[in-house]
């Protein structure tokens, strides 16, 4: 194994995983990502894919300019380090069988297809398991396996969408907005990595494979935690709000000091209003017997929300998280990218690793954000299309005379 083909394969600090074959099969970002998580942690992820039928965030952005390389994409950087990548024509009988041989010698084999597709490949946990019985497999569709919607494909903010998540936000004289992020394509993620985790460690114990069935939908509902329960308890649908919520008040994102600066702040008990108070030295407002309790000051939220952003208005928000902060007040700086990246650079430092593609490209990509025994895991520059065929026909399955061009 050369250096390259080494740091590629997936080389962690913790190496829990060492020895963990999985065979991949998901595209776009919710799969991807929860393979690279995986990956991260030691195991060997061969990601299949196709020329006549490339994971979209190939070519996708972000990317420099007018500039269409396959390898150029930040977002497929960022989803698929630490992987080997092997080219596989899945619509022809031959594909078919290799996928087979691949997968009676892999411990996982995931997919983040419609819910039966692979099944209409003949690729399904049930044929799969007739050739490798201790397989864990799992599939990560929009909708689940089973079902009338098991066809059913969206991106993340369609996803997010149909869970509920653009009804409850924004403000109320306006139209349904979405979050910004592909949040569910973020999310999803650690979910199906901690259930093939989980998978791993029970085949270790009991020697028997499972498959798991995650639909994105569903862990996207699950989100909305306290706005379903409040649903099933007092059949409130939630409604947009804008930044306010029922629990607290002032609740908000607050003009700071500058061009689009902005400060997020939540008083959420009578005696952090107090706090509040003092730390704006507004004794006038700390007095008032409309503002001493939760209800008086929802009554009168217009008012206190003034009297808060005039406050705000007039300093550095780095100086108006600090002071809240310090008086015990839930405060924080609403951050833009640059912010996040330029602002704590120890963070930045820690949390993204600069890797370079053979191609000449250079990608900042996430670490994941945890630390095992004080170590983070480390990242590594992205596969070409195809890169390891060779690889994985001729050494891997042993077929020294296999055609490793690209299918």
């Amino acid at each position: 194994m050369s250096s390259d083909d080494q740091t590629v394969s997936g080389s962690t600090s913790s190496d829990m995983l060492r020895g963990v074959r999985i065979l991949d099969f998901c595209w776009l970002i919710a799969g991807s990502l929860t393979t690279r998580i995986l990956a991260d942690f030691g195991a060997e992820v061969i990601k299949v894919e196709s020329m006549s039928r490339l994971d979209r965030i190939r070519e996708g952005g972000p990317r420099r300019k007018d500039d269409d390389h396959l390898d150029a994409a930040g977002v497929f950087a960022d989803c698929n380090s630490n992987k080997l990548c092997i080219t596989l024509d899945l619509n022809s009988a031959e594909g078919i069988e290799t996928a087979k041989e691949l997968a009676a010698i892999s411990d996982l084999v995931t997919n983040n297809f419609t819910g039966d597709r692979m099944d209409r490949w003949g690729l399904g946990y049930e044929d799969i398991v007739k050739i490798n019985p201790s397989v864990i497999a799992m599939s990560m569709p929009v909708m689940g396996t089973t079902g009338p919607w098991k066809r059913f494909g969206a991106y993340g903010n369609g996803v997010g969408a149909g869970a509920g998540f653009n009804m409850a936000m924004g403000f109320p004289d306006r139209p349904p907005v979405g979050i910004g992020p592909l949040y569910p394509d973020f999310t999803g993620p650690f979910l199906g990595a901690t259930a093939l985790f989980s998978a791993i460690h029970y085949r270790n114990r009991t020697g028997k494979g499972q498959f798991i069935d995650l639909a994105q939908y569903q862990a996207s509902v699950s989100l909305l935690d306290t706005e379903i329960l409040d649903y099933t308890v007092n059949r409130r649908v939630p409604t947009q709000s804008a930044n306010r919520s029922p629990h607290s008040c002032p609740h908000g994102a607050f003009r700071a000091l500058g061009e689009d600066r902005w400060v997020a702040i939540e008083v959420a008990s009578d005696s952090q209003w107090q706090d509040l108070c003092r730390a704006m030295e507004r004794p006038d407002l700390a007095s008032s017997k409309e503002l001493q309790t939760l209800a008086g000051r929802k009554a009168h939220e217009d008012l206190v929300e003034r009297e808060v952003e005039s406050w705000t208005s007039k300093r550095d928000r780095w100086e108006v998280m600090e002071t809240l902060q310090s008086a015990g007040i839930p405060a924080g700086v609403v951050q833009n990218v640059q912010d996040a990246l330029e602002h704590d650079q120890r963070m930045a430092n820690e949390h993204f690793q600069h890797v370079t593609h053979p191609s000449g490209y250079e990608f900042m990509v996430h670490r994941l954000p945890i630390r095992v025994n004080g170590q983070a895991t480390e990242a590594s520059r992205h596969p070409s299309i195809g890169e390891h065929n060779a690889r994985v026909y001729q050494e891997i399955l042993g077929n020294v005379h296999a055609d490793t061009e690209l299918r």
